[in-house]
Parts: C-alpha cells; structure tokens; sequence
C-alpha cells in the first residue's frame, strides 16, 4: 500500500463528477441560506439526508439521494456557487484537470431558463479556476428517465451557448429501464454537431450491451463501464483499440450494486489488460467520498498497484479529457515531471 500523505500529493485527472451530487455541507447550508430556506438540521442530519447508506440496494435508491438538494440549485446564485464549491473540494485533492456534468432539466424550478442554468454553472467554472490551480470544463448531462422531447432540447444548448468550457454530453440515471439503444436518434443529433460524447453505461447488472451501443452510437468514454467484466478477449481488444476510457469509481460502483464483491470488480483486471481505466468519485457527498479515497481504495485493494500505475491512469484519463491536443500534451508533460518527483 502507498503511504497517504505520497497520494495526497500526487496530481489528478477526474473525468466523472456530478455537481449536485457533491456539495459540501458548507455550500448546502449556504445554498439554503441564499434563497431564506430555514434549514432546521445539524450538519449530520444533512449528511444523512445527502449520503447514500453504504447498504444501499440498487441504482434507483442511490439517486433518490440527490433530491434532498435539488431544490437548493434552482437559482443562478446558488448553481454558481455549487459550482465552485465543488472546484475547492477538487482543488483540495490535488485535481488539475476535472470535468464537471451537471443535468439543467433539474434545475428550471425557479423559472431559469436552459440557457440560464447552464450560464451559471460556466459562470462558476470561470471564477473557480481564476482561483485555483486546476482546469474546469463542463458536460451537459439528460436524465434517461426524462422524455425524449425534453432531452431533445439539450442538443441546441451547443449551438447557442459556444464556450470554451463547455465540451461534452452525457446521457446519465435509470439505465436498466432505458436502454441506450432508446436514444440513438438524440445521440445523432449531438455527434452531427461534433460535440464529445461519454455516456453512463454498464453500472447496473446485466447492462453489458449498453456499453456497446454507447460506442457504436459515438461514446469515446464510458461512465463507470463495470460491466466490462463480462467482455470477451475480443471485445476488450475492441476496447483498447477504440481507445475507450472507462470512468471508474470504486465507492460509487459497490453503492449502487453494479458490483458486489471484490473479487468481481473488475478495475485491476481490465488495467492489466491495457483497458483505459480511470479513477473518479461520481458524487463526492453522495457517496461520502473524494479522490484520494478512491485512490486509497486501490492501493490497499491491489498492494502491487503502484505509484507509476495511477500515473498511467492520470495518463489515461488526459487521453480521454475533452479537450484540444495542445493541452493534453501539456497536461502530459506536466504529470509526468510531477510523477517522477514524487517516485525520487
């Protein structure tokens, strides 16, 4: 295992984090006190109100989470500030590079507009990385579960909103009741505007198949992409050959049952191979968790998984990050200066 305080230290890539699943308590408590919401809960009970128990059962009562503080991010004030609540946490674990999705449908109640919803987020991306030393890109992200004729509303957002933070599309929530195969046509309209695409798939049991359609439909990454386990040789090597990226989270992947041993998680496995795998939290407070846990996580699972491996999964993850060539080459470079002193 890898002492903490060298994982502390070392840079990260995160690729997979949603904003409203990873509010501080802080921010919670701000967000409520922005918009003179009377929030009679200590800083536990919101916790328990934020936090998937780690017995939860399935992928459905996970996100059942993420409606205590939906009604606290209806606001531009207030999805700016989330915005770079979750940047500082970030920054916090040495994150020089994060991709922030975020769903705007959820986010209309006080009557922001799509636009509106997404100006706020790309607001607080801005002001976060003024600050802090990282880059902050965003994904739009639709529900599964929400209609095709409002989902069909979020293509658009690309054309009218052209900003250098915003650079992909995510399809995310109830993937065993809405197969991806159900999307191809919105997911046509996304790839014709050449927007990058990665899209949650094979996180539920049995979901194997959403993982090749994803790709087939464009996906050049995949959200958690578990079900890889159950690939052939063949289709693995589709895998690497594709150069597909695998947005992996350890603690979110046995929380929502897409995994539920160990000895079935498939995340060393795949490395081995020469799968992209990557590291991510998902939902920081959702899952009570942040980078450096998950990195713990695998150094304590696979003793022999050692520093120079989570280097190559940071490389990786620039590899997959959705942006130009000229900063992947300098995130590249910049990593690997970092990795070789902290292996001195």
């Amino acid at each position: 295992m890898i002492d903490p305080k060298i994982i502390a230290k070392m840079p990260k890539v995160e690729l997979h984090c949603h904003l409203d699943g990873s509010l501080s308590v802080q921010c919670i408590k701000q967000l409520a006190k922005n918009d003179q919401i009377w929030l009679p809960l200590t800083d536990a009970e919101i916790l328990e109100n934020a936090q998937a128990p780690e017995t939860t059962k399935t992928l459905l009562e996970y996100l059942k989470r993420f409606d205590f503080v939906l009604p606290l991010l209806q606001s531009a004030q207030n999805l700016t500030y989330a915005t770079f609540d979750v940047a500082q946490q970030a920054s916090k674990d040495q994150v020089k590079y994060i991709e922030i999705r975020f769903a705007p449908m959820q986010h209309l109640k006080g009557n922001l507009t799509l636009e509106e919803a997404v100006e706020a987020v790309l607001e607080g991306c801005q002001s976060a990385q003024q600050q802090f030393d990282l880059k902050i890109n965003l994904l739009i992200c639709g529900l599964k579960q929400e209609k095709i004729a409002q989902l069909e509303k979020l293509p658009a957002l690309f054309d009218h909103l052209p900003n250098e933070h915003l650079v992909g599309f995510d399809l995310a929530g109830d993937e065993f009741n809405y197969p991806m195969r159900i999307f191809e046509p919105l997911l046509k309209q996304i790839t014709s505007r050449h927007v990058q695409l990665t899209l949650h798939a094979g996180e539920c049991p049995h979901c194997s198949q959403n993982m090749r359609d994803s790709i087939t439909f464009g996906a050049t990454r995949l959200g958690h992409g578990v079900c890889a386990r159950d690939f052939s040789s063949k289709e693995l090597q589709h895998l690497i050959d594709q150069k597909i990226v695998l947005e992996m989270a350890p603690t979110s992947n046995f929380q929502t049952k897409a995994i539920e041993t160990l000895e079935a998680y498939p995340f060393k496995k795949l490395y081995d191979a020469g799968v992209r795998v990557t590291l991510n939290t998902d939902n920081r407070t959702v899952s009570n968790t942040t980078l450096q846990k998950e990195y713990k996580k695998i150094s304590t699972w696979y003793p022999d998984f050692k520093i120079k491996d989570f280097e190559q999964v940071n490389h990786y993850a620039i590899e997959g990050a959705f942006i130009s060539p000229l900063e992947k080459e300098n995130l590249h470079a910049q990593f690997k200066a970092a990795y070789k002193k902290i292996s001195e």
